[in-house]
């Protein structure tokens, strides 16, 4: 059970789930009565859609990670690729059955992101450079479907909900680089022509250190509509993270980016905490 866990990759699920929670919160201004139970359900929808996502990614890649990654739960042989196809399946039919106890609007949000990510899973090696750009929509998509189960967003905070956005789809879009750059000799086995990224791993390097730091600018855009001097700090970290990783090898830098996305979060959070609405 604990390697079928390990597939799910819930450090990436939980903090999207918790991040697309603080967003229900941010766009309704901090007005949740009666509404936390319904919320903290879509939230747990979600969170078993990217599982799914990730468990079912792993299911096509077996072969892959073979070379990058031995130690995981499938090429390791701590679990059958059959078992972890099956339980892909259910925990993504499970979240789209739980969201219908969320609004109608999120439920179809919700099916149609499981639609994309099980075409993603079964296509990203034949995508070329859209393998990136799907995935950071696919990460920045929490923000539409937490719209869709709050309601337009209302309040002293609803515009720095345009800044997050941009800034997770432009972090994950480096992000992803980087990690295609870490797993190249794997991913270049499975493709019958190298993606521009396994060409040329140098400027994409570049690109991916321009599309963080990009990222890292829109931070700036939520003190402006509301966050208050928790979020500031909170965010100039991230922002010195993200400078860094500039700097840094691709495996240390992709900690850095993980460690700037928690930073965000937990600013957001800890903001609305301490000084409220």
């Amino acid at each position: 059970m604990i390697a079928l866990l390990r597939l799910c990759r819930f450090y990436y699920a939980l903090p999207m789930a918790a991040a697309f929670l603080l967003t229900i919160y941010y766009a309704r201004g901090g007005r949740m009565e009666s509404r936390w139970t319904a919320d903290l359900v879509a939230a747990g929808a979600l969170m078993l859609v990217i599982a799914a996502a990730y468990v079912l990614n792993d299911v096509l890649d077996c072969h892959i990670d073979r070379v990058n990654a031995p130690g995981r739960p499938l090429p390791s042989g701590a679990v059958r690729r059959s078992a972890a196809l099956a339980w892909g399946i259910v925990l993504m039919i499970g979240g789209v059955v739980v969201a219908s106890q969320g609004r109608p609007q999120f439920l179809a949000a919700l099916a149609a992101v499981a639609v994309v990510v099980t075409c993603y899973d079964l296509l990203s090696k034949r995508l070329g450079l859209l393998k990136q750009v799907l995935v950071s929509v696919l990460m920045a998509s929490i923000y539409p479907l937490a719209v869709a189960q709050a309601g337009w967003p209302v309040g002293s905070r609803a515009g720095a909900l345009a800044f997050f956005p941009v800034w997770l789809l432009l972090t994950s879009f480096g992000y992803e680089i980087l990690k295609d750059i870490r797993d190249a000799r794997g991913d270049m086995a499975a493709v019958a022509a190298p993606s521009p990224v396994q060409r040329r791993p140098d400027v994409w390097r570049i690109v991916s250190r321009g599309a963080i730091l990009a990222g890292a600018a829109f931070l700036v855009g939520p003190f402006v509509y509301g966050c208050g001097w928790v979020y500031v700090a909170g965010a100039a970290g991230a922002g010195i993270l993200a400078t860094v990783s500039a700097f840094l090898p691709v495996r240390r830098a992709l900690r850095l980016v993980y460690a700037e996305c928690v930073l965000v979060g937990l600013a957001a959070t800890l903001d609305v905490i301490v000084l409220g609405f």
